[in-house]
């Protein structure tokens, strides 16, 4: 792991924007001809050490996230993001060494966030807000790999558009989320790939994968 004060992070802007409305659909075959699509691909953090306080990659961590630069290969990664803490961040950076790509750290450590300063060890709710101004901010037709923890995951996606259980959107149970926060996430999974494409018309799709061992 580098050093956090040496990590190549981008700062960003906020930029005050319409999100529009994004319809639901299940998943279809029309997606993938759609070279306009938006692609956010989100993963959880790789396995930790829990018995320290910052709670850095282990070596099965390490492991998984070299398995990333493979998952993703051959894929034209336009951007890379992780939250605010060391794991997230160190998940995917093996990818963006291999694509020469920065990662977009939201929020960065040391960002003042309602009078407190952003540390690895602060929330992962610190993270969803700034996380889904940044996303909304993509270009159409970017592919985007948003790394982030279980606390914060479903709910940075509810934020851009991925209807929740129970949501009068939720027209297919495999295209929503089953619930916002952390209670509802396969904790003790690390391998997961949620895939959220946002076609040229606005309609949204949601499907899961895995990846490594």
């Amino acid at each position: 792991m580098k050093n956090p004060s040496r990590r190549p992070v981008i700062r960003l802007i906020s930029v005050l924007g319409a999100w529009g409305l994004i319809t639901l659909m299940t998943a279809c075959a029309s997606f993938t001809s759609d070279n306009q699509a938006t692609k956010y691909h989100f993963i959880r953090h790789a396995e930790i050490d829990s018995s320290t306080p910052d709670k850095f990659l282990n070596e099965q961590g390490k492991r998984r996230a070299q398995a990333l630069v493979t998952n993703f290969q051959g894929q034209n990664i336009s951007q890379i993001y992780a939250t605010h803490t060391d794991r997230t961040f160190d998940t995917v950076e093996p990818l963006a060494e291999e694509r020469d790509i920065s990662i977009q750290q939201v929020p960065q450590q040391g960002q003042i966030i309602d009078g407190k300063s952003v540390t690895n060890r602060s929330s992962g709710k610190v993270a969803i807000k700034p996380m889904i101004e940044a996303l909304k901010q993509v270009e159409q037709g970017s592919f985007v790999i948003v790394a982030a923890n279980s606390g914060n995951m479903f709910a940075i996606m509810s934020g851009i558009g991925v209807p929740v259980k129970g949501e009068a959107a939720c027209i297919d149970s495999d295209n929503c989320l089953p619930c916002k926060t952390k209670k509802c996430f396969p904790k003790k999974e690390f391998n997961n790939v949620w895939t959220v494409t946002v076609s040229s018309d606005g309609e949204l799709s949601l499907q899961n994968s895995k990846y490594g061992s």
